[in-house]
């Protein structure tokens, strides 16, 4: 039987609230896509709301809130940055630093709120829960991995994984909002966004090969106040 800490417990219970949370949208918008939107905007708070329930629990220093608020504003930052290429991004780069330095609980956080701030300029919408859950859970993920002995190939090839994982969600959502509901349309969907999800992890497997381990020392540094 798995021993489940308290943190990690309450990141469960997190994930599958999340979870829950875009199997409803996904009804909705299966029976009535224009109710996406007054659910999303029901569903934002709720979720920034557990995000923050699942982080309070953990002691954490003033140094370390400070890292993880810093990680965040940079990546809503540069998300604001309008660049021509489509897929050129940095966010999962960010995200996923937040988790390795951090923990789960932390890279949850970063991932979450970055599109929740960041929407504000960019515009809200039901594909905000869906970045939010998205980026969370790469985050989440990226934070299981702390204090684990990563090789840099296999750092460079979850950052290639992360640009298809992160895609795929989103891309699930629009077809979910088409209401086209065949396979034809869903392979359209995902293959029409498969060059931007490419060129979005290749950029992240990138960032993370050439700032591997020294972004990660500094960062940890930076939350002991070294």
């Amino acid at each position: 039987m798995i021993n489940l800490t308290k943190s990690a417990f309450r990141a469960w219970i997190l994930v599958a609230s999340f979870l829950a949370a875009m199997v409803l949208l996904c009804l909705i918008c299966f029976f009535r896509a224009s109710m996406a939107f007054a659910f999303a905007a029901a569903a934002i708070p709720c979720i920034a709301a557990l995000s923050v329930w699942a982080w309070e629990a953990k002691r954490i220093s003033a140094r370390s809130i400070a890292v993880l608020a810093s990680l965040t504003a940079l990546a809503c930052a540069l998300r604001l940055v309008r660049i021509p290429v489509e897929g050129l991004e940095f966010t999962n780069f960010l995200v996923i630093l937040a988790g390795l330095s951090m923990g789960p609980g932390e890279g949850f956080l970063a991932g979450a709120l970055t599109p929740l701030v960041s929407n504000f300029y960019l515009g809200q919408g039901s594909w905000t829960a869906w970045q939010m859950l998205a980026w969370g859970l790469l985050g989440m993920a990226a934070g299981l991995l702390k204090d684990k002995k990563i090789k840099r190939w296999e750092l460079g090839a979850g950052g290639l994984l992360s640009g298809w994982a992160y895609g795929f969600l989103l891309n699930l959502y629009y077809f979910i909002y088409l209401r086209q509901f065949d396979w034809k349309m869903f392979w359209l969907v995902i293959l029409q966004g498969l060059p931007g999800d490419t060129l979005s992890g290749a950029c992240t497997a990138a960032l993370l090969v050439i700032s591997w381990p020294w972004a990660l020392r500094l960062c940890k540094r930076a939350a002991r106040g070294e």
